[in-house]
């Protein structure tokens, strides 16, 4: 005889216990959750150039629940040119990719930077494999090591 589990969970926004679901949150969360996204929507076709500051004040949405809409492709920037979202690394206003310019070619360079120090110890390595190993190069015995 098997107990069948309960999947209920707390709901991250109100509190309240709810069953799990693919969303997370309990069915009222996601019913204000979806009401706040179709007045945002309409406000954004009336208003289509405004910015994050003018879209903010005007629906009430954080700035963060902005952000997670844009990030769950909910609101998509190509239809709203002043709107953005933070760079990752340094949250400098973005509005592709998940790094700024700056910081993808700063990240970039640390890791060529790390890829040439790696290189420039592959000799050791290899002297030491082959110390510890007790084995030898062809070359090595031809010229007498």
């Amino acid at each position: 005889m098997s107990v069948q589990q309960l999947m209920v969970a707390n709901c991250p926004r109100c509190g309240k216990v709810f069953q799990k679901n693919l969303r997370n949150q309990c069915s009222d969360c996601s019913r204000s959750m979806d009401s706040m996204l179709t007045s945002s929507l309409e406000f954004l076709r009336k208003n289509h150039r405004s910015t994050n500051i003018q879209f903010s004040e005007a629906t009430g949405v954080s700035h963060e629940q902005m952000h997670t809409w844009i990030k769950e492709g909910k609101l998509l920037l190509s239809d709203y040119p002043n709107l953005n979202y933070p760079c990752a690394s340094c949250s400098k206003p973005i509005r592709g990719q998940k790094l700024c310019p700056d910081c993808a070619y700063r990240i970039n360079r640390d890791i060529r930077e790390l890829k040439e120090k790696d290189r420039s110890f592959q000799p050791l390595l290899r002297e030491k494999q082959t110390a510890s190993a007790g084995s030898f190069q062809i070359r090595e015995r031809l010229s007498g090591v």
